[in-house]
Order: C-alpha cells, then structure tokens, then sequence
C-alpha cells in the first residue's frame, strides 16, 4: 500500500522492505493489550486486574523509510490519509512524530543547522562522517525540545534492543530520542534535496576536476556531506584534525556548555535625545555616538543584570556570588567577547582594553548591529537588549492614508449605487516613526545618508529601498487621487503595504466614510430595530442584534456573513430581514425578488420555515424537474418574494437566474463555495444582486482559501486576488502560524462576519434548555423509485387480505419504507457502498460536521440495529473517529463500559448510536449537546424519553434536538397527524405503529402516496 494519496513527497511504502523489531507493550495473559485509540467493533467483556498487566517483549513487523521518507510523510499528517483505509486512526506516537517532523522542517527552513563530523565504533575500526547537524542548543529550541521530550507518548520508547534469548534493554531516554530523531530527519531530509539539486555524483566529481583518490581529507568530507553514503575515506590522523578544525569553526554558533546561570549580555544605548530633526550630530555622523555595554544576565532571571564593571572591580562579594553560580567569570566574559567578535567585529576593538566594559560604534556600525549581528548573537545564546522603538513597526518610514468622500454631496446608507465600488479620495502622507514628514523635511533627511535618524527626540530606521521607493512613489504623482471603498477599508482595517511599498501607519477618515468605519468596527453602534409586524413569533435579543446587523450592511451594499453557532437560528434571523425588507419598500410598485441558495436537503426546510415564521412572504422553489425556465421563469419571480433554488442548479440554470434582476442573493451552508475553482461557485459569483449574504456555521472548515471564497461572494475584490490571498496570509497563517498576519486578517473579515456562540453567556442566557428542530431532507432518485416499488407492491397485497394478516402486511410496508428513506443499502441489506444514496445520511454528515468542528459530542438514535451499523462503519470512516454503537445484544458490562467512555473519557468518542429500545431508558449521557433522531418512533413519548438521556439533570449545556424526516413521503404524513393532535398525541397513537393498521385502503394510499416534491434533482 503507500502512505497516501495526494500529498506531494509522499513515501512510497509498497517499494520499501520490511523489519522485525523488539518492542515492549503493555501485556495481559498471552496478548498484547489492545491500544486504547483503536477504534473496536464491540467494547471488551472482562476488566482488567490489579497486576495482571505487565511489560513484556513482542517481535513486531515494520516497514523500513529512509529519513527522508519519514519526514516527508510524517509532515503531511493529518492531511494525507492511508489508501484504501478511510478510516484508519493515527495514533498518538504517530501523531508525535509528525510534530516532531514538522519541528524539523521548521529548522531547515530557518536554516538553523551546520555541517560537521560525526565519530563511531565499529568493532575495533574508528569511522568518521560528514553530517548535518540541527542548531537546537540556543534558548529558543532547547525548551522546545524539553518539552517534546516531556510530552512524549510511552509507546515511542517501546523499542528496545533484544537478541535471542537475551533480556530487553533498557528504553532509550525520551530526550536521546528526539534528538536523535531531529539530526537523522535534518541531515536525511538535506541530502535528499542536494541529491535532487545535482542529479548524481558525476557531477560532484566534476566540481574538483580531479579524481577522488587524490582530494584532501577536507574535499573528502565536502564530498560525503553531499553523498548517499556519510562515510569520509581519509586518513584517521587527517581526519581527527579536520573535525577539531570544524568543531572550531562552529563553536561560535553554540552557547557554552555547563548550562551556566548567567550569560553574557549586550545592550545598545543610543545617543542622548535631541529635538532638532537637522542637528549637527546627523551631519557628523562618523562620530561614535552609539554604546554597547556589556553585562551578565541571569538565565532564569532576565531583569538581573550585573555590570561587567563589578566583575573587573573584583568586588569580594559580587565574585563570591558569581562563583557560586560559574567558575571563573572574568575569563568566561573574556572569551564570550572573543566569540561574540567573530559575529559582529566591532566588539574587538574593547578587547583591547584590560577590562573590557564597552565598545562604542558610529550610527551605521550601530545600525549594522541592529540589523544583522543581534538577531546572531542571539541565536548563538548570548543575550541582546537593543532600544524599546527598534522593535516597533511604526519606527520606519511610513504613510498615513487621508479619506474623504468623492464630493461635498452627503451620501447615505441604502443609495443604490453605494457599495464597496464607491469612488473615495485619498492623499497619501509620509510619516517617520509617529511624526508626520512634509516631503521638504523628508528629502533633507534622506540627504543625510545615514540609516538611523533622530526626528523630535525619537530614534526611527530609514532605509535605502523604502527612500527610494517614496520617492518614486510621490515623484510619478501616486500620493493624491481616487480609488475604490473596497481598497481604502482593506488599507485601514488590514493595515497593509500602500501602493509605494511602504506600511501604512494610521488611517484618517471623514464624511459618512467616518461614520461607517466607525460602525463597521465597532458593532454595538449598529442600532437596533424593532422586530418585524409580519413576524410569527417572538424574536430573541441576540437574534434582533443580527437582523439588525444584516440590515445595516444591506443598507451599505456591503455584502455579511452570518455565522451563528448551529442552533442559534440563522434562518429565522434572515427571515425577519425579509421581512423587514418588505416593510420599507412596500411603497414601490414593483419590488425585485430575492434569491436564496441552498443545498437540495433544506429546500422543504426553508419552504416551511418562511411558511410558519413568514406567510406573507410569497415562495417560488426553483426545483426539479418541472421547474420554470426562460421568459416563464422571470415572469414567475415578479409574482413572489423570495425565490429558492438549489447549488446543484446554480452553474446549470446560470443563463436563467442571470436574467432576473435579483434584490439580493443568499446562500445557506455557503460552505458550499469554499472551492473558489467549482463551477457552482464561479456560476454563484457571477450573479448581480443589490446585496448579498452567506449563512454558514463554518465559514472555515480546513483551509483559509474557504474564507477567501466566501468573502469573494459578499464583497468582490475586498481581500484581492486568491493569489496575493495566499501570499500575504494563507501561507504566513496555515505553514509558518504568523500571529501577525492573523491579527490583521481578522480586522479585515470582523466587520463583514457575525459569530455568536452558544457559550457566550451573553448568548446562553437568551437560549431555551431545549430546542427541538424539524430536518426535512428529500430522497434521491434511488429512493424514491425503490420507494413507489414498495408502496404499489404492497398496496395490492393489503387490498386482497384482511383481519391479522392485513394488520401484518401494513406495519411490514411501513417498516420498509421508513428502511428505504433512511438508505438504499439498508432496505436491500447489501452492503452496497452509501455515499450520494440518501438524503439523509447527506444531511446527517453535514450536521455533524458542523457539530464535530465546534467540540461538541453527539447521540444518534435508530430503532433498526442494521441501520445502527451502517452508520457506525460509515460515519468512522467520514470523520476518522471512533464511534460507539450501543444494541440489545451488548452485554450489560460492555454497555457500561460503553456510557463510561463517552460520559466520562476527555478525548473519548464524539457521536453515540443507539438503538432507541436498548438506549431510550436507564442512561445519563449529558456529555453530548446534540441528539439525533435518524428515524421517527413516532410515539412522542418515547422520543422525549430517548431526548432525555441528554436533557436531564446534570446537563450544563443547551441540548439541540433534530428529527429527520423525509419530506412527501409517509414520514411527513405521519409527523403531521402527530403534530396537529399533539395534546392527545399520547392517547391517539398509543405505542409503536399498530394506530395505522385500521385505516382503509384508500387512507393508506393517501398517507404513502410519494409525493412530486419529495425527491431531489440531479
């Protein structure tokens, strides 16, 4: 088999050998003890006994990776997945390895690794190697690095060394281990990529133009540092000499052994202040006005430092307190000094002196320091203190934006031609440091030449490439015109490069541009309106802050994403802004529709929502087979309000809906455009509407590209190309973790996306305990043929009996209809392949998607074991976890064990099947948030009991119910008899299904009669 699919570099296993190797596990009798993240069939009958569980060695067959291949693979997870085996787990050594991997990667593109010469014995023989070797001994790894060690999974240092018939050796250190891992991936990975670069030793041998058997010991190892094979064919006594030479050249790229508690410290003092931006001290810059002190700095201390001066004064007590810490500190700080003179010459003109306590340096040495010999230093493990405004961003030359409105014409929100392509003016203001320049004191400072100059008692940079750069900037006239809103908001919020290059370091904003920064930044300015007159229903508090929100942006032209927690109502919250939306142009005689998109599960959902929340909003479903085309099509949406249709139709049905003049557009589960390359996205895109909007709980789900799509929907152009996208966050966010690029890309999106969450206190004290759902989901066409299959089969065998064998003959046709809505493989029992069969299995996978990503936990509930598994098969595969599945045939200890390791595991299984009778009684689950009732009782009583094992005392969290049930077919039906009786509901349907075996022939025709919108479209 091989490692993966898709994932570039990844190792071939099936091209690999195979080994047999010794580790010690965990034991009980004569088996090993099943892992614990295993996802198991069944939960384990015994319990384990105090003692029976012991290490013992067992012979354990593996496949062979170069280092190269590990670190490649490793580096994928979790992305890449074992093929053939969708739900394979990774386990937690796995998944340690990987991070340590990645670790490496992280050294190698930070360059921190050196050449060097490894030593080994090999029987009495002494060989030398050329190896690379990671850099992790400064202070920014070596914690790291501990704390790998720390966190390392027991099952890493199973490997042990045994021969036949010997004891077990000791467990390596979980230390040794990862280092031993870094230096093997560092130098594997770095020669793997050599020997990509120069395609073979032909060309190596060229490099010298001679032959090998002649080339020095140094050559030599130049060579096998290069080469497959590490090993340097030299002389012994040649080559213990070069590695004292190698091990010379790199020590000052180590920090001193012995773990010292004081390090020597460097900090650079800048001139004293002075106010006039032109003094003479500028014009003199070769003066040496800059200062580089030296101290002793406490390693587990930083704000303890001690003057060298103390050292040189040999105070009796500051050396008696030195001693303690480190033997001999005069002559460490002496040869600290000599170290840290290789890095940055400069410090060598101090030694000079005796006693060394300063080296004092001109701005461009200071400067030069600043830049490139602190960021050495310190990763060589010396301390660097460099003055408070050097690490400011606003200490360089920048631009401050100035916007105002196009003319002196007051504008205000809900003007048609408004939006993110309104046309702003701008002038652009050079800026150094946080005192603005006029370009007069600007080309007087950059005819000073120096790097560091000194502007109102501040110290800012001002570099060569940004001068220029301003310069030719304000020389072609670019620092006064117009642009595009969409450009200006990306300026300020994003704070990103202006056009000339340089960072934009304040925005100053007046007009109605003032007044929408200000709201857009600041939500709680948005006001809020009342509740809509047509409304059914009472809105919450939270939920009026949204529609408010959707209306201002809507007013705006700017287009809002709504990403609410699942159950917070997000439908319900747009519903309110149509309505409201009506109100205020119930004036205009002739009003454009509005289009909503959404997958083919929720249309019935949608249709009855507006339908009970909203029934004066006149629906047009565009859907199916039957549905509107052409001049039909746009003569029907006139008569309505909203309009429906579904992503599936989206890029087929392009040239149709593209002819209406749409009020504004809106998708549901708008992660459905998170592919900006689909068609159905670019189709989507391509639409003109008034204004837009996106519903989704998971504006994110694995990359940020999803974000950018979604984004690209509501507000074209707002975050530029998906290119320049990927190049200013994707990459710094998802590889490199930039926190900087995150924060800025947050203040982007923030004003255009509204996330509550169900734990906000805020939020939860507005929620009811329990909030029960209705999903309705259509069948497919599979479906939907089997379905009418069984219904005129069965109908004529029921017309042609009577008495017991009629009563018999209908609860078997219910049975297998509800065995049909729920999947294809279920009622054929098959064991045919799942995914595109089922509307409901689809749906299911969505919600539970959605309720996996947010950390909750869920319970399933079927009243068919056979469907119970399927699902548990299925849904470990989908989400690669494992899932438990409880039945009647589970012993009681195995049930128990059951409860315990979703109720009470931290990182136990997320999802629970039950089968409604094994589990609807005797169980506290209050673990999951979320249960699901995949097929209906359709006894209330018995629901509400199953809902019960979540929503009981001890229940922390709001428990979201969701009933499946499958539009126009005998499940609807059924769920409306229930629903319009519900206060006798208990009396009426009694228990199970026998209710419907009096009806006539003709009633249960009319009750299992499919019904036209019941199945979705292609």
């Amino acid at each position: 088999m091989s490692a993966g699919e898709g994932g570039e570099g990844e190792a071939r296993l099936s091209e690999t050998a195979t080994h047999t190797h010794t580790l010690m596990l965990p034991t009980i009798g004569d088996a090993p003890l099943v892992s614990p993240g295993l996802i198991r069939e069944e939960a384990p009958e015994e319990e384990v006994e105090p003692g029976a569980l012991v290490l013992s060695p067992w012979e354990v067959q593996g496949i062979a990776l170069s280092a190269a291949q590990v670190v490649s693979w490793l580096s994928l997870l979790p992305e890449c997945r074992v093929a053939g085996h969708p739900a394979a787990m990774t386990g937690a050594s796995l998944r340690f390895w990987s991070v340590v991997s990645k670790f490496a990667m992280e050294l190698l593109a930070r360059q921190r690794f050196v050449p060097s010469v490894g030593r080994y014995h090999r029987g009495k023989v002494e060989r030398f190697t050329a190896v690379w070797l990671p850099l992790i001994e400064d202070t920014g790894e070596s914690p790291r690095v501990a704390l790998l060690a720390e966190t390392m999974p027991p099952l890493c240092r199973a490997l042990v060394s045994c021969g036949a018939g010997e004891a077990p050796s000791t467990p390596p250190a979980a230390g040794m281990l990862v280092e031993s891992f870094l230096n093997a991936a560092v130098d594997g990975t770095i020669r793997q990529w050599l020997s990509e670069a120069e395609q073979g030793a032909g060309k190596r041998e060229a490099r010298y133009g001679q032959k090998h058997s002649v080339l020095t010991a140094a050559e030599k190892w130049n060579e096998a540092l290069w080469a497959e094979d590490p090993t340097i064919h030299a002389p012994a006594k040649e080559l213990r000499k070069l590695e004292e030479e190698i091990h010379s050249w790199t020590a000052q790229l180590h920090a001193p052994e012995g773990g010292a508690a004081f390090r020597t410290c460097f900090r650079l003092d800048p001139p004293p202040a002075t106010e006039d931006t032109l003094s003479e001290r500028h014009k003199t810059a070769k003066g040496q006005d800059w200062a580089i002190r030296f101290f002793l700095q406490a390693t587990d201390d930083r704000s303890l430092l001690v003057p060298v001066d103390k050292v040189w004064k040999e105070s009796k007590s500051t050396l008696q307190f030195l001693n303690r810490k480190f033997d001999h500190p005069q002559e460490r700080l002496l040869g600290d000094l000599g170290r840290a003179s290789r890095l940055f010459p400069a410090i060598e003109e101090s030694l000079r002196s005796a006693r060394p306590e300063a080296c004092y340096l001109t701005t461009e040495e200071a400067y030069a320091f600043l830049r490139e010999a602190a960021p050495l230093l310190e990763e060589t493990g010396f301390s660097v203190l460099v003055p408070p405004w050097w690490e400011k961003p606003r200490a360089r030359l920048g631009v401050r934006l100035r916007l105002r409105p196009k003319s002196d014409s007051k504008v205000t929100a809900g003007q048609s031609h408004f939006g993110l392509n309104s046309i702003v003016n701008f002038d652009w203001e050079l800026a150094l440091g946080e005192e603005s320049l006029s370009w007069e004191e600007f080309e007087k400072l950059a005819a000073l030449k120096v790097p560091l100059v000194q502007i109102r008692g501040q110290w800012v940079e001002l570099r060569p490439d940004q001068i220029e750069a301003a310069i030719r900037f304000w020389k072609e006239r670019r620092n006064r015109g117009d642009m595009l809103l969409a450009e200006a908001l990306r300026l300020g919020l994003g704070q990103q490069e202006s056009e000339a290059g340089l960072p934009v370091v304040g925005v100053e904003v007046k007009g109605w541009i003032a007044e929408l920064c200000d709201r857009l930044t600041e939500g709680e300015k948005i006001a809020e309106l009342p509740q809509p007159l047509d409304f059914c229903g009472k809105l919450r508090p939270y939920q009026v802050r949204g529609f408010s929100w959707l209306w201002f942006l809507r007013q705006w032209g700017l287009g809002a994403c709504l990403a609410d927690d699942m159950g917070l109502g997000k439908t319900i919250q747009f519903i309110a802004l149509l309505l409201y939306e009506k109100a205020c142009t119930k004036s205009r005689r002739r009003r454009s529709p509005v289009l909503l998109i959404c997958p083919t599960s929720v249309v019935g959902n949608w249709q009855r929502e507006v339908a009970r929340f909203a029934p004066s909003v006149s629906v047009l479903v565009h859907h199916g087979a039957e549905r509107h085309s052409g001049k039909d099509f746009v003569r029907e949406t006139k008569k309505h309000d909203l309009v429906i249709s579904t992503y599936a139709l989206a890029h087929r049905d392009e040239k149709c809906l593209s002819a209406v003049e749409w009020a504004g557009i809106a998708l549901d589960e708008a992660q459905n455009i998170k592919n900006p390359a689909a068609k159905q996205t670019q189709a989507i895109r391509r639409l003109e509407a008034g204004y837009r909007i996106a519903l989704t709980g998971t504006p994110v789900e694995n990359r940020l590209s999803e974000l950018w799509s979604i984004m690209e929907f509501l507000n074209p152009g707002y975050l530029s190309s998906a290119t320049d996208f990927r190049r200013r966050f994707a990459l710094p966010i998802e590889r490199y973790q930039d926190p900087e690029s995150a924060v800025r890309l947050r203040r982007l999106v923030q004003p255009f996306i509204l996330r509550r969450l169900k734990t906000d206190p805020k939020i939860i004290q507005d929620l009811p305990e329990k909030l029960e759902m209705k999903v309705f989901c259509q069948l497919t066409r599979e479906q939907a043929t089997l379905y009418e299959a069984v219904v005129q089969e069965m109908l004529k065998k029921i017309e042609e009996s009577e008495g017991i064998e009629r009563k018999g003959l209908v609860l078997s046709t219910l049975m297998k209809l509800k065995q049909v809505c729920n999947h294809p493989a279920h009622f054929l029992g098959d064991g045919s392949a799942l995914d595109g069969r089922s509307g409901k299995l689809t749906r299911l996978e969505e919600m539970l998607d959605e309720v996996l990503s947010e950390g909750h936990r869920a319970l399933i509930f079927t009243q068919f074991s056979e469907m119970g598994k399927i699902l548990k098969g299925h849904l470990q595969g989908v989400f690669g976890c494992e899932v438990l599945f409880l039945h009647g045939q589970v012993a009681q200890k195995a049930r128990d064990h059951l409860v315990t390791r979703f109720q009470e595991e931290v990182q136990g299984p997320p999802i629970f099947i039950l089968s409604l009778k094994a589990g609807g009684l005797g169980l506290n689950l209050t673990r999951a948030s979320h249960v699901f009732h995949f097929d209906r009782w359709w006894n209330p009583a018995v629901e509400n009991q199953a809902t019960d094992r979540v929503f009981r005392i001890g229940q922390k969290k709001n428990v979201q119910v969701h009933k499946f049930v499958c539009s126009g077919t005998l499940e609807e039906r059924i769920d409306e008899m229930i629903e319009s009786k519900k206060a006798l509901a208990e009396n009426i349907v009694g228990t199970g299904e026998a209710w419907l075996t009096e009806m006539s022939t003709d009633q249960l025709r009319s009750l299992l009669a499919l019904s036209r919108d019941a199945v979705e479209s292609e």
